[in-house]
């Protein structure tokens, strides 16, 4: 079944409409597409959604799903919230009041002591800033900074309140040909099995993400291929997300999340429909 649950639009750092992304989406033969536009944050950014438009997000949303549904294509509301350690998270309840139908938990921001709240502690901005988060928040210990990072989406997972953990290696996007630190080293691996580890038994769906590839600063899907085996030793479901920005990112490199899944041992996909999930063949 053709779906994707990670979809932005101009009510973040989307690029297209509410409406232009689920027309592309009805046009490629989508199933289910779930909205999850970024929720505020207690402080203010430039790719995060304004609480005074928490409304509107939503009705757009619940509207287009009245449109589409005659056309055999679920549209659901929902949010993709970050969790910052001891700020804020997807179980704290912000967002209830809008019945979303499913929400996207994810890690974007680190707390390092030595920048205290800094907002722009973001592993998820550009590159400069990556490299600067490891110089002023890590004393240049980029392993440091990838612990820390993985120490939070372990805490994201243990406190819960939301239904898919978004890009669970975020962390290597601004790490080109592992210039700011090795993934096999032991120190990343190990903290990268330690959050993994806090996933068993959950039901929480992680997403095989290809937004990074779509945006060239990934060479394969989010998580790496080890990690994806291990989590299906661990029996964690998994679905395949564009992390859809704009029109053409939705069906980018769906290929290469379905092969990253198949290789990894995965022969089915879990969807969230409104109310219930689905567990589909791989292939379908």
């Amino acid at each position: 079944m053709y779906a994707n649950h990670h979809t932005h639009t101009e009510y973040c750092d989307g690029k297209a409409s509410a409406a232009a992304m689920a027309a592309e989406a009805s046009r490629l033969g989508m199933k289910v597409l779930g909205f999850s536009s970024h929720a505020p944050l207690p402080f203010r950014t430039e790719w995060t959604m304004d609480w005074a438009n928490l409304d509107a997000y939503a009705a757009t949303v619940r509207s287009l799903a009245a449109e589409y549904a005659p056309k055999d294509m679920d549209v659901l509301l929902g949010l993709e919230i970050d969790y910052i350690d001891g700020l804020c998270g997807p179980a704290d309840g912000r967002f209830a009041s809008l019945g979303l139908d499913f929400s996207i938990g994810s890690v974007h921001h680190v707390r390092p002591p030595a920048l205290g709240d800094d907002p722009l502690a973001t592993v998820d901005g550009a590159q400069e800033g990556f490299d600067a988060l490891i110089a002023q928040g890590y004393g240049g210990d980029a392993l440091a900074l990838a612990e820390d990072y993985y120490r939070a989406v372990g805490l994201c997972v243990k406190a819960g309140g939301f239904d898919i953990l978004g890009h669970f290696d975020l962390v290597r996007k601004n790490n080109p040909a592992q210039s700011r630190f090795r993934e096999d080293h032991r120190r990343y691996r190990d903290a990268a099995m330690e959050a993994a580890e806090t996933l068993r038994g959950t039901g929480v769906i992680v997403e095989i993400n290809t937004g990074g590839m779509a945006r060239g600063k990934t060479r394969s899907p989010y998580p790496e291929q080890w990690i994806l085996r291990e989590l299906r030793a661990m029996d964690v479901p998994v679905c395949v997300n564009s992390d859809a920005h704009d029109t053409a990112h939705l069906s980018a490199f769906r290929e290469a999340g379905v092969g990253t899944a198949r290789a990894a041992g995965y022969r089915e996909l879990t969807i969230v429909r409104r109310g219930r999930r689905e567990t589909v063949p791989l292939d379908a």
